[in-house]
């Protein structure tokens, strides 16, 4: 089955809503996307956490310089054993160095550093990431919904390990060349032998690491096939039951299970492959020294010291080669994830990062604080183009008079579909209501006045001034939106309506919102879970439960696109009655007759054009389309009735 991506998808006689396609063009100019390389985007991400990132990598590096030196003070050591004196000395700055080298490690780095390095990382990117797929559907678009979660998840951990992991591998690097040196001085032969040793098993290693990452994938994929029959099975128990079948299903079953206990046994093969070759190459290691150097130790030239020197140095050069072995991999990961990351963002990774600025501060108790966290790093970036309004943007505490809307034309990406030249005039406290067939562009329409979708042309203003960025303008309080499609997350219901806010507006919200019979009936009340996407609530309460969050935010202009199609008669009348008090400014979407007669203007659209504009009795006279509209709800129209009466108008 194909799946269509967001921008295929049908709404309203076009693709989904767009609100970044028009906010991206404060950036970068269209088409001129980064072309970085994985280094120059690895830059790109250090920059929120340099002085971190360098702390990190300087400790590092004073580590393997600690055991460099614990090396040389053995070979001393051993060497001073029956000798007069010094042995006591060198033990106590054995001892000093280890304990300084422990607590730079655990007290310091791997506690602090480190975690500051790696989750400051994931927070900045999912900062950038999850800001830029709220400024609008186009980002994920560029996605599909599994790769999107992928690259917010695992692709930014993935990065994030690799920034704090780095500093390690560069460190490993270091002690690997240092330690070289050293051993060559002693013994040249000795230390050729045990690189080559060395590398073969980096070699059989990094061989062996390859076959356990195809044999994991084999695995994962062998279990997913597993995961799905089973579930085939259990949702189709009664056709199987119907075709007498359980013997080959069963059987079908059973194969799929041996393909994973076959994979899964060669995964866990080459895994102990791997242990059983590091864990053994320093044994190996001293093994092949002995070997070279027992006939020349009683000669002098190679002493009890210079053992102890190579045995030491081989354990940690173990692990280093390891470590430097994975590099590789690391980078091809870090490549891989970096690109989808850049990806998501169209490609201007570093424009994004500073655009989006450090995350939030959160307060004791774990909410933001509205405080950027405190900065880690040296010189700050320019200030993001978010920071500095758009020149024309109206003064922020400007309340509403008056919203216009001139010649507004917005086309859905790749469609021919969308609105053209549409005029739109909301005044405060009154109700606009736009309505049209299916595909007329009623949902477009306000999309575009929101800034939800790219413009062509046309321009929104508040107040008579231009708003030159309306999808950051037109948010609470100033303004409220509630879809066609509420989309509620997997919390409790005050969680899905006040969303992190004071939840002072909590019972006001539920009141207007017609929610308090359902709250009553539940058996948490307001803590009731919704599960996943709200799907434990009716599609009426999902409405309400969206309707309640716009208004906690108590908004000055309602924007509301079809809210009251799942609800019953008498709770869209009690909803409407509510909001259409003579208190607010409202503009809907909707053909329902009650919202029809009670609103103080009507807009007719036609093929994403404005056919009438007016009171309703105007738009009747004036419009054969609002007339066919009218007749197909059953209502009559102006002049005599074809049908049942309307309901009465909502008190106002």
């Amino acid at each position: 089955m194909t799946r269509l991506r967001p921008a295929e998808r049908a709404d309203d006689g076009g693709g989904p809503a767009d609100r970044d396609a028009g906010r991206e063009r404060t950036g970068p100019a269209a088409g001129d996307v980064e072309r970085r390389s994985v280094l120059g985007r690895l830059v790109d991400v250090l920059r929120g956490s340099a002085r971190v990132h360098w702390a990190l990598t300087g400790l590092w590096i004073l580590l393997r310089l600690g055991t460099l030196a614990v090396g040389l003070l053995f070979q001393r050591l051993f060497d001073a054993l029956g000798a007069d004196g010094g042995v006591w000395l060198v033990i106590a700055l054995v001892a000093g160095i280890e304990a300084g080298r422990l607590f730079l490690q655990f007290g310091v780095i791997i506690t602090r550093l480190e975690p500051k390095a790696q989750y400051g990382t994931t927070a900045r990117l999912r900062h950038a990431l999850l800001g830029s797929a709220l400024r609008g559907p186009e980002v994920t678009a560029r996605t599909t919904p599994g790769e999107s979660l992928r690259t917010v998840g695992e692709d930014v951990d993935e990065t994030g390990f690799f920034v704090a992991w780095a500093p390690t591998n560069l460190a490993h690097w270091l002690f690997v060349a240092a330690s070289v040196t050293v051993m060559m001085r002693v013994d040249a032969v000795v230390t050729g032998a045990l690189l080559a040793l060395l590398v073969l098993l980096t070699l059989v290693t990094a061989l062996a690491h390859s076959r356990f990452l195809r044999y994991r994938h084999a695995t994962r994929a062998a279990s997913g096939e597993v995961a799905g029959a089973l579930r085939e099975m259990v949702g189709a128990v009664g056709a199987v039951q119907a075709a007498a079948a359980e013997p080959q299903v069963a059987a079908h079953v059973t194969r799929l299970n041996g393909a994973r206990a076959r994979a899964a046994v060669r995964e866990e093969l080459y895994a102990v492959v791997q242990r059983t070759v590091i864990g053994n190459a320093a044994p190996i290691g001293v093994a092949v020294v002995l070997l070279l150097v027992a006939g020349r130790m009683d000669g002098g030239t190679f002493s009890v010291g210079d053992l102890a020197l190579f045995a030491f140095y081989l354990q940690i050069l173990t692990e280093a080669l390891g470590s430097i072995g994975m590099l590789s991999v690391r980078l091809q990961r870090v490549s891989v994830a970096l690109g989808r990351i850049a990806g998501f963002l169209g490609g201007r990774l570093r424009w994004s990062l500073e655009r989006a600025g450090p995350p939030l501060a959160p307060d004791a108790g774990g909410k933001a604080t509205g405080r950027a966290a405190a900065p880690d790093t040296g010189p700050r970036p320019a200030p993001p183009p978010r920071e500095s309004p758009p020149r024309g943007l109206p003064p922020r505490e400007s309340s509403l008079r008056e919203l216009t809307v001139r010649r507004l034309t917005a086309r859905h990406p790749g469609t021919p579909h969308g609105i053209t030249d549409v005029d739109l005039v909301v005044e405060r406290r009154t109700v606009t209501v736009v309505t049209g067939r299916v595909g007329s562009g009623k949902s477009t329409l306000v999309r575009a006045v929101l800034g939800l979708l790219p413009h062509d042309g046309g321009t929104v203003l508040w107040n008579g001034e231009p708003v030159t960025d309306p999808a950051s303008f037109l948010v609470a309080p100033r303004c409220g939106y509630t879809p066609q499609v509420p989309r509620l997350f997997s919390g409790t219901v005050r969680e899905n309506i006040l969303l992190g806010r004071d939840g002072a507006a909590f019972d006001e919200a539920v009141r207007l919102a017609v929610m308090e019979p359902d709250l009553a009936a539940m058996q948490d009340g307001p803590d009731t879970v919704v599960g996943p996407r709200g799907l434990r609530l009716s599609g009426g309460q999902a409405q309400r439960a969206a309707v309640a969050r716009m208004l906690a935010g108590n908004p000055e202009l309602l924007v509301l696109d079809d809210v009251s199609s799942a609800l019953d008669p008498d709770t869209e009348r009690l909803l409407w009655e509510r909001l259409l008090d003579g208190t607010r400014t409202v503009l809907a979407v909707s053909h329902r007759p009650a919202l029809l007669r009670a609103a103080d203007r009507v807009v007719v659209l036609v093929d994403g054009r404005v056919e009438a504009s007016g009171t309703f009795d105007e738009v009747m006279a004036a419009s054969a389309e609002m007339g066919r509209i009218w007749t197909g709800t059953g209502a009559g129209d102006a002049t005599g009735d074809t049908g049942p009466a309307p309901p009465g108008p909502p008190g106002r």
